[in-house]
């Protein structure tokens, strides 16, 4: 009886050993979410430090790709109406000069 449990035990521990090595890498999905966004620069910088990281780690080529998507979500200050008024009102404003 204490060998059975002795074994499960033994299993349960190399189970969690192996399972914790062999964990999914971080999507690009994963590191562009707004909560995630302190992990994205943490891994940015750690990938910065190894050359070629992006070709041989999957999370860093999924950082960078996140870091890369994100820099299109640019969001103005003024909306395109605003803008086309001003710059109407300089035209005008141009012309009567």
């Amino acid at each position: 009886m204490k060998n059975t449990i002795k074994l499960a035990l033994l299993g349960a521990v190399i189970t969690g050993v192996f399972s914790a090595c062999s964990s999914e890498p971080k999507t690009v999905q994963y590191y562009e979410d707004p909560k995630n966004a302190t992990e994205l620069e943490a891994k940015i910088k750690e990938c910065d430090k190894n050359a070629n990281s992006a070709k041989t780690d999957t999370e860093c080529a999924n950082a960078y790709e996140a870091r890369y998507s994100k820099s299109f979500d640019y969001k103005p200050q003024v909306s395109t109406k605003e803008l086309m008024q001003k710059a109407r009102e300089q035209n005008k404003n141009m012309e009567l000069k």
